[in-house]
C-alpha cells in the first residue's frame, strides 16, 4: 500500500467516544472544576464591585457630613446679633437709635 492509500482513523471522534463511554465520571468532574472556577471569578468580581462602591459611598458621606457641618456653623455666625450689627452698620450705612430717636408705645 502506498501513503495515500492507508486507511485513515478519525483521531478526534475516536477520542470523543472513549471519553464519553468510559470515562463519564472524569467529564464530570472536568466540567464541575470548570463551573467552580467560573463561579469563583464571578464571586471575586462582584466583591471588588462591591468594596470599590463602598468606598465611593463613604467618601460621599464624609463630604455630606463636611457639608452639613459647614451649614451648622454658618448658620450659627448667620444668627450672630454681632454680625447683624456689623452687615447694618457697614453694609447699609445704618446707625444705632440714640434715645431722643426711641418711641415708645403703651396700651
Amino acid at each position: 500500500m502506498s501513503e495515500n492509500n492507508k486507511p485513515r482513523y478519525p483521531l478526534q471522534q475516536i477520542l470523543v467516544e472513549d471519553l464519553f463511554s468510559s470515562n463519564k465520571l472524569i467529564v464530570f468532574l472536568l466540567i464541575a472544576i470548570l463551573v467552580s472556577a467560573m463561579g469563583a471569578i464571578w464571586v471575586t468580581h462582584k466583591t471588588r464591585q462591591l468594596i470599590s462602591e463602598n468606598g465611593a459611598l463613604i467618601l460621599q458621606r464624609q463630604a455630606l457630613e463636611n457639608e452639613y457641618r459647614n451649614l451648622q456653623v454658618q448658620e450659627a455666625t448667620e444668627g450672630d446679633s454681632t454680625r447683624v450689627e456689623s452687615i447694618a452698620v457697614g453694609t447699609l450705612k445704618m446707625k444705632p437709635l440714640t434715645t431722643e430717636q426711641e418711641v415708645e408705645i403703651r396700651e
